[in-house]
């Protein structure tokens, strides 16, 4: 287009050049010729300057397109850094890879009542005050550690910070494995998960609850039981999990729990667990499952040729501030045992109720009958604030609540509250005879627990919460050693249980 602006200028010029040459004199046309020159200078300097800013203009869209473009490749290669609920995470910009900060701490007071001296317990080794509860506080937990994912793989490390004390947990890995999530054989099910290392396997409804996420300080007693059976966090294991968002499957080996002493052959453990949701709605859910939990070969506690295998069945009174477990079987010769589970619950608006029943049947090697124990509970929740709790999938559980309005004085709002309750029965009896008798051939004076609890929950935002619980525990059994290490003796077959009253009060931060 430029070029045809300049040569009709010049045929222009031209023009009027050649009729003015043919009619005026010499001088005007001299006259005629300078102006005509200084015109075409005029108009070729800017045509000079038209052509300097489509230049300028070039070079500035080329700048442009060039920044463009390195915004895109810096976007492509810009990690995303986020805070969710106080949780660092980092995220690589295609979503491949993920790392995250987590940790928790628990801090547990309580106080325990119990009426006149205490009855006599020889399962204490305080022989002076056998049966007397040590009131206080200590860290049930104090943890931190991280997980994440690269591509299919997914990876968790966790450990616990203060050594446990009177009931809180040693300071010790509680968590590390690795896990393959590529494999999707189901096409509306998320992948199957291939995980080896050491983590804790639900064996149950209340045991798939986080322990951020109970209901009451502890989960009831013979969930504790079920997972120091076979599960339980930092138990070593292989394990296959798969799940959609209306059912959970699970089968795991598992072996000893990580700072286990004195096994010179690990005890050899299966858990296979299916969970379902049969009803399911916006505003309420049903949950069933069942379980089966065995050891398939206990541990070996003998360092010489010889082999020796027991197993030994105990448990506390859902409260970890005294660490003393009232119920406890003793070491039975035994090369195995196997427990099934049947779990329901459900959620309907705020309302929530769970229950579980486990039998365990144990085998002797001592040519004795063989024992069969139990356990079950029963627990709900009212939550006064209108939140609803929530089904995981992942796990076959059961999720805590979660604060529509966080704690915030100056908007007048309090977090989440909630009102909860739970009966527990675990019976370790068998064949126990009568008071003031010797213990049966055959029989097993485990002792049996009933606990009932009350709880006020307060949830002032995703992260911060407190548990306060008031239990009433009785504990019936009859001395299984026909004898008493305190003085003065109750008796053969005495009874060495109690009841006794506490309160308790949990502060926590998990994120």
């Amino acid at each position: 287009m430029r070029t045809h602006r300049a040569a009709l200028l010049g045929a222009s010029w031209l023009a009027f050049a050649g009729a003015a040459w043919a009619q005026d004199p010499v001088e005007e046309r001299l006259e005629r010729i300078a102006a005509l020159e200084a015109h075409l200078a005029e108009i070729e300097t800017q045509i000079g300057e038209l052509r300097e800013r489509v230049a300028a203009d070039a070079t500035a869209e080329a700048a442009r397109d060039a920044a463009a473009s390195a915004n895109n490749t810096n976007a492509n290669t810009t990690v995303q850094v986020t805070l969710s609920n106080g949780r660092p995470t980092i995220t690589s910009a295609d979503g491949q890879s993920r790392f995250a900060i987590r940790g928790q701490f628990q801090y547990d007071e309580a106080q325990y009542e119990q009426s006149g001296a205490p009855t006599p317990d020889n399962r204490r080794s305080d022989a002076s005050n056998p049966g007397d509860l040590s009131a206080g506080a200590n860290f049930r937990r104090a943890r931190l550690g991280f997980d994440g994912a690269y591509r299919d793989w997914n990876y968790s490390l966790s450990f616990g910070l203060v050594g446990g004390g009177a009931g809180g947990e040693d300071s010790q890995l509680a968590e590390a494995f690795i896990e393959y999530a590529g494999w999707k054989p189901f096409d509306d099910a998320a992948p199957v998960r291939l995980r080896i290392g050491a983590w804790g396997t639900p064996t149950g409804l209340d045991d798939a609850t986080s322990n951020i996420e109970t209901l009451f300080l502890e989960r009831a007693a013979i969930t504790e039981l079920m997972r120091g059976i076979a599960g339980g966090d930092g138990r070593t294991g292989i394990g296959v999990f798969v799940n959609d968002q209306r059912w959970y499957g699970s089968f795991t080996l598992t072996g000893a729990s990580i700072g286990n002493t004195g096994e010179f052959d690990e005890q050899s453990n299966y858990i296979a667990r299916l969970a379902l949701l049969p009803l399911h709605g916006e505003h309420y859910g049903l949950h069933t499952g069942v379980s089966a939990i065995g050891v398939a070969n206990p541990a070996d506690t003998n360092s010489g040729t010889s082999i020796t295998q027991t197993l030994r069945l105990r448990e506390r009174s859902e409260l970890r501030v005294d660490a003393q477990r009232f119920v406890d079987t003793g070491a039975i010769a035994s090369d195995g045992l196997t427990a099934y589970g049947l779990e329901l619950g459900g959620f309907w608006n705020n309302l929530y109720a769970a229950g579980e029943v486990f039998q365990i049947d144990l085998s002797r090697t001592d040519g004795l009958a063989d024992p069969r124990f139990s356990g079950w509970y029963v627990q709900g929740a009212w939550t006064l604030s209108g939140e609803q709790r929530r089904w995981n999938a992942a796990n076959g559980g059961f999720q805590s609540v979660r604060p529509d309005r966080p704690f915030n004085v100056a908007s007048s709002d309090w977090g989440a509250w909630e009102i909860a309750a739970r009966y527990s029965v675990l019976t370790l009896n068998h064949n126990e005879g009568m008071l003031g008798h010797a213990t049966p051939a055959g029989g097993v004076r485990g002792g049996e627990q009933t606990i009932t609890t009350i709880g006020l929950n307060w949830y002032p935002n995703n992260i911060t919460r407190f548990l306060l619980d008031y239990q009433w525990v009785e504990i019936d059994r009859l001395d299984p050693e026909n004898n008493s290490i305190v003085t003065p003796a109750p008796g053969i077959g005495a009874q060495v249980g109690q009841g006794f009253e506490a309160l308790s009060l949990r502060s926590q931060i998990a994120f």
